[in-house]
């Protein structure tokens, strides 16, 4: 994705603008990327960049008036207008719709800007006269840097691949990071899949001066956990006029496109939203299988609203075919973090940005709205793991059972989202700039203060909402089975209709089953499979079906990836073990989608980013 590269050294060398060139070549992924390079070597700052063309980061190198202090961005902030009108009125001179503001802010406001910028952003501030670099990033750490602290140099990227291109002795995947993956599907504690290469925590501001570095976090954690809950009436009220408030700021810059979907995230923010008719374009992607219920219900949202609804559609065969090259570049493009089972998220992304360069979401929604967390142990069948290597699983267990202690909330937001979740936005935002108001610095303020006794009030609170800001879209279910204007007896069949095609449809896709079902599924499936039984229970919630895709369409891949020499013989595996769990799957003798694709995305990430780079 479009990113910042640099190094920051102690002294020079001499092949800093070389090494500087390989960074950023790796962070070219389109054709509308703009890119450049800014050096200040008397004061050792090497700074590279890519961004998407027109985008709010797309004004680099950012000066103030004086042009001694630059600034470097990834990303968006979200300011209010007034905010930025004040800094017109200050005689400040910049253009209100990038990020130029950010620099003169930071003239403003000095290191009190970081707890002020509201977004998901990473950057560099460079003063030139103090020879002073403040590297930071968002309190939550969606937009991701990586680091390396060489000998001579501090060597940061978006992208870890061009620490990998530029360093090749990092090119070492890291064992424990390993044993992470497979336990809990990402790695922990700002740790990277990369020997000695690391994450910037969130929420923080690093300043280096002539080879020193004072690693600061601006956020107050405290202050945000330690607020009074409210009763329950005052917390819906104060988080309804907080969100509507904010909205706005997510609707300013543009072209947007909205992407909508059946459930009560967007449909949140569309029944919040005050805009004229006929003015933001909706969206909804879907495969060719069949619609899933996102696909049937969106269009009637927007049409609800008056807005312009069209299905961005992937062939599912045509994906197939592709397969190999979608997952080996979603592996590239995300550093590892996703590529298996999403290999299409790039494609449906580039066919948003034919309708608008962002792309407005209901991303975490549910996750701080519903305590939907995500991260728990999703542990491989253990006989295919070495038993050298199980040790490394043990430790991450261990790591994990650490790390959820505390406040709840804030280990989703600082922990889980920039670490479990991430991997979806590194792939939209190498196409289009991804938003979401439910992250929003006021929200979440007021998120904190959720009576004690209602950690479940998501659902309640957005039904409410959306029931008084534009209640004719109550009379339209939800992909949850909620809502449906329908007399009580009609509704509740609908409900329960909509509840027993989820539950089919989970039956099929999930990787695991409860009740010792999970292989009895995939046997009875494969069985009954010349029958076609799967088009009247599958597709229903999801367009992808990696269960049957990996048994039938994909099996010589799997077979050429993963019952090769090389694959075998990493210290992962039990060899036979690994043979058995492919060759089980691909001809219905049971199910094995999770071993088989923490087994491939591991096994990319070698290939892709340590062998092939």
């Amino acid at each position: 994705m479009p990113g910042i590269a640099g190094l920051l050294t102690k002294e020079i060398i001499g092949n800093e603008g070389e090494t500087l060139e390989f960074m950023v070549h790796c962070m070219l992924h389109e054709p509308f990327y703009t890119h450049g390079t800014f050096t200040s070597p008397e004061n050792g700052f090497f700074i590279g960049y890519t961004a998407i063309q027109d985008s709010f980061a797309d004004c680099m190198p950012i000066f103030n008036e004086t042009r001694e202090i630059v600034l470097f961005l990834t990303g968006e902030c979200y300011l209010d207008r007034a905010s930025i009108e004040d800094l017109t009125n200050r005689g400040h001179h910049f253009n209100p719709k990038n990020g130029s503001y950010i620099v003169h802010l930071y003239e403003e406001k000095g290191d009190e800007l970081f707890q002020f910028l509201n977004g998901w952003y990473n950057g560099i501030i460079l003063d030139l006269p103090k020879s002073k670099a403040t590297l930071f990033n968002d309190r939550y750490g969606i937009r991701r840097l990586y680091f390396h602290e060489h000998n001579t140099a501090f060597a940061f990227s978006s992208e870890a691949k061009s620490l990998l291109s530029a360093f090749p002795e990092l090119r070492e995947i890291d064992l424990h990071s390993v044993g992470e993956f497979l336990t809990f599907d990402c790695v922990l504690d700002n740790r990277t899949f990369f020997s000695d290469i690391f994450l910037l925590p969130s929420g923080s501001a690093w300043s280096f001066h002539r080879g020193h570095v004072k690693k600061k976090r601006f956020l107050d954690m405290a202050s945000l956990e330690n607020q009074t809950p409210l009763k329950k009436e005052q917390f819906f009220e104060e988080l309804a006029d907080t969100f509507k408030r904010v909205l706005p700021r997510y609707f300013s810059g543009g072209p947007i496109g909205m992407g909508n979907t059946g459930g009560l995230d967007t449909r949140l923010i569309l029944s919040c939203l005050d805009v004229a008719p006929g003015q933001l374009p909706c969206y909804t992607f879907g495969g060719t299988y069949r619609d899933i219920l996102d696909v049937c219900i969106a269009p009637k949202v927007a049409a609800a609203c008056g807005q312009p609804h069209q299905v961005l559609r992937l062939d599912d065969e045509m994906l197939l075919a592709e397969y190999p090259y979608h997952a080996e570049r979603a592996i590239y493009i995300s550093d590892g973090l996703e590529g298996i089972d999403k290999a299409d998220v790039i494609s449906f992304n580039k066919l948003a940005r034919e309708v608008a360069p962002v792309r407005m979401t209901g991303k975490y929604g549910s996750q701080v709205l519903k305590g939907i967390m995500g991260f728990q142990e999703r542990l491989p069948d253990l006989n295919l793991i070495d038993e050298d290597f199980k040790q490394y699983l043990d430790k991450a267990r261990i790591k994990g059972s650490e790390l959820q202690s505390g406040n709840e909330l804030s280990f989703l937001l600082y922990n889980v989202i920039p670490w479990w979740w991430n991997g979806f936005v590194a792939l939209e935002s190498s196409q289009v700039e991804i938003r979401s108001p439910f992250l929003d610095n006021e929200l979440v303020k007021v998120l904190y203060q959720a009576p004690k006794q209602e950690a479940d009030f998501g659902t309640e609170f957005q039904l409410s909402l959306i029931a008084q800001t534009k209640p004719e879209l109550m009379a339209m279910p939800t992909t949850g089975s909620y809502g449906g204007g329908y007399p009580w007896v009609i509704s509740k069949g609908v409900k329960t209709a909509l509840q027993l095609l989820i539950t089919l449809d989970k039956i099929y896709i999930r990787e695991r089953l409860p009740y010792k079902m999970t292989h009895l599924v995939g046997r009875l499936d494969y069985l009954l499979s010349p029958l076609h039984l799967d088009r009247i229970v599958m597709g229903f919630t999801d367009f992808r079906r990696y269960r049957v895709w990996f048994r039938d369409q994909l099996a010589g891949y799997l077979q050429d990836v993963l019952l090769d020499n090389k694959t075998l013989n990493r210290p992962y595996w039990n060899k036979q073990y690994l043979i058995k769990v492919v060759n089980s799957h691909i001809h219905g003798r049971g199910t094995y989608l999770r071993e088989i694709r923490k087994a491939l995305q591991i096994e990319l990430i070698h290939r892709v980013l340590l062998e092939d780079l």
